[in-house]
C-alpha cells in the first residue's frame, strides 16, 4: 500500500491486521464531504465490518440506502452467509436494453481475479445481481449523495 494512502487509512482507524475495504470507502466520503456534520455522521456511521456500515447506514435519518446502483453510492456485499463483506465506491452504472445493469466500482482490498481480500485499489465491472450463493452476494447501495 502507498505510504501516503496508509498513514490516512491509520486515521480513520485502520490497523494493518484488518480488512481494509470499508476503512478505505470511509476515507473516500471523508475527502468528498469535508469537516462538518455530514463528516461527523460518516465517523459514527462507517464501521470496520461491511455489514454493521449497511445496518448502520440504514438507520441513519441522514442517509438512505437502496437496491438500485447509482454513481457515487457505496455498493455493499456478503460473503456468502458469512459476517464478512466488502464495499465499493459505485463510479459508472450501465443498464442493458435486457434489462441486465452493470456497474463499475473503485474498490479496495482486492486483487485481479475479483476476491474481497487483497493488496490493491482497483476498479472492477459487476453485476447489479442479488443472490445468496457462496461468494460476493449483493445486499445493496448506499446513498451518499
Amino acid at each position: 500500500m502507498d505510504p501516503s494512502i496508509e498513514a490516512q487509512m491509520k486515521a480513520v482507524g485502520w490497523t494493518p491486521t484488518e480488512a481494509w475495504c470499508c476503512y478505505l470507502a470511509e476515507l473516500i466520503a471523508k475527502e468528498a464531504f469535508g469537516p462538518g456534520e455530514v463528516w461527523n455522521a460518516l465517523d459514527r456511521l462507517f464501521s470496520p465490518n461491511c455489514q454493521a456500515t449497511y445496518a448502520n447506514f440504514s438507520q441513519s435519518k441522514m442517509f438512505k440506502v437502496g437496491k438500485v446502483a447509482r454513481p457515487g453510492s457505496l455498493a455493499v456485499w456478503r460473503m456468502g452467509t458469512t459476517w464478512k463483506g466488502h464495499i465499493g465506491i459505485v463510479e459508472t452504472v450501465t443498464t442493458s436494453k435486457s434489462g441486465v445493469t452493470t456497474f463499475t466500482c473503485i474498490e479496495g482490498n482486492t486483487n485481479a481475479a475479483g476476491s474481497r481480500e487483497g493488496t490493491h485499489v482497483l476498479r472492477k465491472n459487476r453485476r447489479a445481481v442479488f443472490g445468496r450463493g457462496a461468494g460476493l452476494n449483493l445486499i445493496g447501495f448506499i446513498y451518499l449523495v
